[in-house]
């Protein structure tokens, strides 16, 4: 336990350091319409169940407001949450404490990328969650393990709708007690969202229906980590009869489902950890050659995210709104909000383009349409065409465009006529590092 403390601090000291204004800003974004009023379906798009929304908003309201490092704060205690559930998961299955450690470990160290991206993610909670519910099915509760679960569906409903699965498999046929505990607990925060005025077609993403095609992923080497730790534990079970290795391996696979669609190594994080549990097992187990050239190959798949880490560590760093960012980023950061500040008035909408919804935070100031991610894909040929009429409605007369974030996504597909709206509509009067301030033309 005192490497994965030793972790734990590393992270807690690096709390400050880092931005991003693609998925952090997003998450810090959702929670501040939340914060202003706005409900999610209702008022905003949104690709999850709205738990962390509700989550951040209720801390920054606390806080006099918007905070990033109140969101990383939150992420970072479900990390120390889920660390020590882990190792109390294989500590009673492996002799050598050290290897109940490992989970944790690869976790903090190989597949977490703070501060490159802090990521205050729902996939913390709904997997804290999700590993919670598997650690209560192994004793038996299964009211307990149905509300754990249905807390992982307010956070990301893949999660819970994947950890549930397992559990009505694991529990038939005594399906009733956690299939009800899960309900009531959903219909506590749905229902709700219908009496405000969410209207139920609207709730689409709720039951999955997400449009996938701005976030497919291919998968990266490192799923290979949670895929030799499943045939791992499959070896298990032909050697040991223990029921909580039949439960991991249920669960584990259930949870490494939610990888899709973003099949990369950040994700990992949320839909690897019973699975790595099983994995340390059966490392213990096999012969200790084989044990080391496993990890040694865990090391090298795990050493680019690792690198990348110690990279953004040893960047020279400016202050920018409570946080430290590369200089060169806080500087363009700082400048983008200051500008945008002096051209609008408090409260005055304007409209950031494709994503990077940070700046809607930093700057203090709405966002009129329905999207704070507009990436290719993330709306259709229809609503591209509401987008441009909430900013010809709204007047939004400042807009900001990200070269970086336009030429990472490529072709603009759907989005096509909403550059050309901003090609034709604003007049470019700043700019700052790769960030475009767009003054809407007279008219």
């Amino acid at each position: 336990m005192g490497l994965l403390l030793a972790g734990l601090a590393v992270e807690a000291s690096l709390l400050h350091v880092g931005i991003d204004d693609l998925d952090e800003g997003y998450f810090v974004q959702q929670a501040t319409r939340v914060l202003h009023g706005q409900l999610p379906y209702r008022d905003f798009e949104t690709l999850y169940t709205p738990g962390l929304a509700y989550l951040h908003a209720g801390v920054f309201a606390a806080l006099g407001g918007p905070s990033l490092v109140a969101a990383r704060a939150i992420a970072l205690l479900a990390r120390a949450a889920m660390v020590p559930v882990l190792f109390g998961m294989a500590r009673p299955l492996v002799r050598n404490p050290w290897w109940a450690a490992v989970p944790g470990l690869v976790l903090l160290i190989g597949l977490d990328d703070a501060p490159a991206r802090w990521e205050p993610h729902p996939g913390w909670l709904s997997s804290l969650l999700a590993v919670g519910a598997t650690w209560a099915l192994a004793r038996g509760r299964l009211t307990a393990s149905g509300v754990l679960a249905a807390g992982a569906y307010v956070f990301k409903q893949n999660t819970g709708v994947f950890i549930l699965l397992a559990i009505l498999i694991w529990s038939w046929p005594r399906l009733a007690r956690p299939l009800v505990a899960f309900g009531a607990t959903t219909a506590v925060w749905l229902l709700p969202l219908l009496a405000a005025g969410v209207q139920p077609q609207e709730l689409g993403v709720v039951v999955g229906a997400v449009n996938q095609a701005g976030l497919l992923s291919a998968p990266e080497p490192t799923v290979a980590i949670p895929v030799a730790a499943a045939i791992g534990g499959v070896w298990l079970l032909r050697r040991d009869s223990h029921p909580h290795l039949r439960l991991y391996l249920l669960c584990g696979c259930a949870l490494l489902l939610t990888e899709f669609p973003r099949m990369d190594t950040l994700h990992l994080l949320w839909s690897a950890p019973i699975l790595l549990v099983l994995g340390a097992i059966a490392l213990e187990r096999v012969p200790r050659a084989v044990a080391i050239a496993s990890l040694a190959i865990t090391a090298i798949l795990l050493w680019p995210n690792f690198s990348s880490r110690i990279a953004a560590v040893e960047l020279p760093r400016a202050q920018v709104d409570g946080v430290e960012a590369p200089v060169q980023t806080a500087a363009d950061i700082q400048a983008t909000v200051e500008d945008i500040k002096t051209r609008t008035q408090a409260g005055e909408p304007i409209f950031v383009y494709p994503t990077s919804p940070l700046l809607y935070v930093l700057a203090d100031r709405p966002n009129p349409t329905r999207f704070d991610h507009l990436n290719p894909g993330a709306a259709d040929a229809s609503q591209i065409q509401t987008v441009m009429a909430d900013l010809q409605r709204s007047n939004a007369r400042v807009a900001v465009i990200s070269d970086f974030w336009q030429s990472v996504w490529g072709p603009p597909g759907a989005n096509g006529p909403l550059e050309a709206f901003l090609a034709t509509q604003y007049t470019e009067v700043g700019r700052h590092g790769a960030y475009r301030v767009l003054i809407m033309a007279p008219s």
